[in-house]
């Protein structure tokens, strides 16, 4: 009875934490974590859920999966930097501690592998699975609604009502609605496009090429379709750079997988002397369509985005060094913190400074064009937070050396060889996950240019998700 008790409670844990996934900075959540930024209630539930989790290890009801060690690994070497740090010659920073930012550096790191062990725990059992599935695309719908809302009175009628600002104050620590960009439960909308493209658009794309839905089918119509079609909506209105780019990586790896079906097809049906013809024409075709698709997609976000009005605009780009350029795209700060991020690795390159010691190191490796600019000024002589490298890649280098660099990508490619077997099974379910599998690795590579916290959980969950097949009857033997 405790046992069948303990299992019931800890998978209605699981569903609430899923549930809870789109919101990213509750102010309830904000107050209990003392973080103004990541801030997701699911990390209160997760805390719970490790106790039971850990209890599991000790009555050995539970085990960690091989696929987890490197990752347990990059946590070791992590820790490892970390304390190496004491003994760097960090330039200290009188009203900043070595000692809290290295807390708060593993805190997050424990919360984001935390995440993925927990999700590969759920997701063992075919059951769980399968209704983790639908409790996922429950917890969109209120999302979609939100974010109907922001889009109809934010950019149709260009005005909130008062009762939108008290629910966006409610659900989100800024409590910032845009007149222009979509945010639904996030802090900011490049976070709503993070959801979107790491999390939900992989599930939705997966499920409309395989046709394999949570849900009934009705003939040719599955509710996955439509909410592929909805995220991508948000996605585009969130107007998050990154986030389009991001997107037109995994809808060209879809191109390519359709490019070489229909390749594949035209092969077998063609006679022995056309197939040389074939194998050098339609490559070349395919890829001056992407071309074309390419310089298309930019002339469009060109009008779209008032940032990027400038892109065909020769003086734009004349006699201006790389800097000057992406200051016109407002760009030029990310490429400044980029760089900090890689001068830091080149200084220190076995171990890193430590997590979240980068920030130490600003003022003196910020290049020269930083201080043209208002918002490192602000960041080093005003600002009551240190900088970040806004960039998982450099950050990975830059705190962990190439060590944990190697061992973290190491982690990534175990998955990738893991989602690539799915992918070419028989059975529709490990297909699924395959697809799913390799978006979100392609999904997290330019995300990661983006967005650097470890405390976000969709790229955990997501993993954890592809990681390992469910049990079940219809998958022991696949």
């Amino acid at each position: 009875m405790k046992s069948r008790y303990f299992q019931k409670t800890s998978e209605i844990l699981w569903y609430l934490l899923i549930f809870l996934l789109p919101f990213t900075s509750l102010p309830l959540a904000s107050q209990l974590l003392h973080s103004n930024m990541v801030a997701a209630p699911s990390i209160i539930i997760l805390a719970l859920l490790l106790v039971f989790f850990f209890w599991s290890l000790l009555n050995k009801t539970a085990k960690i999966q091989p696929i987890s060690y490197p990752l347990l690994l990059f946590g070791c070497f992590a820790l490892v930097s970390s304390l190496l740090s004491f003994w760097l010659p960090i330039p200290i920073q009188k009203e900043f501690s070595i000692f809290k930012n290295i807390v708060e550096g593993l805190g997050t790191l424990l919360i984001g592998i935390s995440f993925y062990l927990i999700s590969i725990q759920f997701f063992q059992s075919e059951g769980i699975y399968k209704n983790t599935i639908r409790i996922i695309m429950y917890s969109y719908l209120p999302l979609l609604v939100w974010c109907l809302f922001q889009f109809y009175f934010g950019q149709i009628l260009n005005t909130y009502p008062e009762w939108m600002f008290q629910i966006q104050k409610i659900i989100t620590t800024s409590g910032i609605l845009y007149r222009d960009r979509l945010t639904g439960f996030a802090f900011e909308p490049s976070w709503l496009a993070h959801q979107m493209n790491m999390f939900y658009i992989p599930m939705w794309i997966s499920a409309t090429v395989t046709r394999n839905s949570g849900f009934k089918k009705w003939k040719f119509f599955i509710v996955e379709d439509l909410f592929l079609g909805s995220a991508i909506f948000i996605l585009i209105f969130s107007k998050s750079r990154v986030g389009w780019i991001t997107f037109a990586f995994m809808f060209s790896y879809l191109f390519y997988l359709l490019n070489r079906t229909v390749i594949n097809k035209i092969l077998n049906k063609s006679k022995i002397n056309q197939k040389r013809l074939i194998v050098k024409f339609l490559p070349a075709f395919f890829i001056l369509v992407y071309l074309l698709l390419l310089v298309l997609g930019l002339f469009l976000f060109s009008k779209f985005d008032s940032r990027m009005e400038s892109m065909f605009k020769l003086e734009t780009y004349q006699g201006k060094n790389i800097y000057s350029i992406a200051n016109e795209f407002v760009f030029a700060e990310r490429v400044l913190y980029w760089q900090t991020g890689w001068k830091i690795f080149n200084d220190f390159p076995i171990f890193g400074v430590g997590l979240e010691n980068v920030g130490f190191f600003f003022r003196d490796y910020l290049p020269s064009f930083a201080w043209a600019l208002d918002e490192p000024r602000h960041l080093i002589y005003q600002a009551n937070y240190q900088g970040n490298i806004k960039n998982l890649w450099f950050r990975l280098l830059a705190e962990t050396g190439i060590a944990g660099f190697i061992v973290f990508v190491t982690w990534l490619l175990l998955i990738f060889i893991k989602a690539n077997q799915n992918q070419k099974a028989s059975n529709n379910t490990r297909r699924y996950l395959g697809i799913i599998g390799k978006l979100a690795l392609i999904a997290l590579l330019i995300e990661g240019f983006s967005i650097d916290s470890f405390a976000l959980p969709y790229y955990w969950v997501i993993l954890g998700l592809v990681s390992i097949n469910p049990i079940g009857p219809k998958n022991v033997n696949n």
